[in-house]
């Protein structure tokens, strides 16, 4: 089986590389930087690199039109974001090719797959056996590589141009804190009255070593982040996640069910969030987190 990869960063390499070993075949990538390209040589068959400076979807249609020209995939595999999506939604649109996103696993079953996502806020998991010529867009934090050989891939140079096209490239302001790396992640929920409260769970998270964040309501409706842990979010998979005042719903809990160890701290002893709990404390945060942040300064 013939699998095709884009791949928009480092990050992603590990992750689509574990999904790929479901499957048994060729491994090639489609990578937009050279110096990442090199570095992915090392892990894919073959890598496709094309001389895009910019994420601009009418270069990328030519630049998998191209690919396409001399390589006919069975699966294209993608990361679940809004330009994963876009990416591989060119792709479907090219080949015909069925698609589904947000994947969680795979497993390949004779000719055909079973492909499993997370539906109803994370509550259940939904199955489905599809057949190549498909496109996969999937999870982040979900795929752990293990174990890969290095491969001795070559590295295929695409070179485009369309005329008449004029893009704008606004790159995001780069932040320390990020939880999707952090092995300890700080989340406030809403049992944080005011705004000016969060420093106590941002320093929490700076004594640990970690990084900080919130559920959907204080970023969404307050404004007190750029992002959240959750289903409409971003998923964390820190080695300990501490949830400071957070029910647990469902919604949220999918971003942080990946988490080796869950500590909660919640004044409310039948809160949701207990039920997925390792270790949990059932007291007021404002008393908690102080005697907390005591405790790591040596007090």
């Amino acid at each position: 089986m013939k699998i095709l990869a884009y791949i928009p960063d480092e990050d992603w390499v590990e992750q689509v590389l574990g999904a790929a070993k479901a499957f048994e075949g060729e491994i090639t990538a489609l990578i937009l930087n050279k110096e990442l390209a090199e570095a992915a040589a090392k892990k894919f068959d073959k890598v496709y690199l094309a001389n895009v400076e910019t994420f601009e979807l009418n270069m990328i249609r030519e630049v998998i039109r191209t690919v396409l020209d001399g390589y006919r995939p069975d699966v294209f595999l993608a990361p679940s974001t809004n330009k994963g999506r876009a990416v591989a939604g060119t792709f479907m649109g090219l080949t015909d090719a069925a698609g589904i996103s947000d994947v969680i696993n795979i497993e390949l079953n004779g000719e055909s797959m079973v492909l499993e996502r997370l539906v109803y806020g994370g509550t259940a998991k939904a199955r489905l056996r599809m057949h190549p010529p498909l496109s996969i867009c999937i999870s982040p934090g979900y795929f752990k590589l293990e174990s890969f050989e290095d491969r001795a891939g070559e590295i295929v140079e695409i070179r485009i141009s369309i005329d008449g096209v004029e893009t704008e490239f606004k790159p995001k302001e780069v932040s320390e804190n990020d939880p999707t790396k952090a092995d300890v992640v700080v989340a406030a929920g809403r049992g944080i009255k005011d705004e000016k409260d969060m420093e106590m769970i941002k320093e929490l998270a700076k004594a640990l070593g970690g990084a900080w964040s919130v559920t959907r309501p204080l970023a969404a409706d307050y404004g007190w982040a750029d992002s959240w842990i959750g289903i409409s979010g971003i998923v964390v998979s820190p080695k300990i996640y501490i949830a400071v005042g957070i029910s647990g719903q469902p919604h949220h809990m999918m971003g942080a069910r990946n988490s080796k160890i869950i500590i909660s701290i919640n004044k409310d002893p039948n809160a949701p969030i207990f039920e997925e709990t390792d270790y949990g404390v059932v007291g007021d945060l404002y008393k908690v987190i102080p005697k907390i942040l005591e405790k790591l300064r040596g007090g």
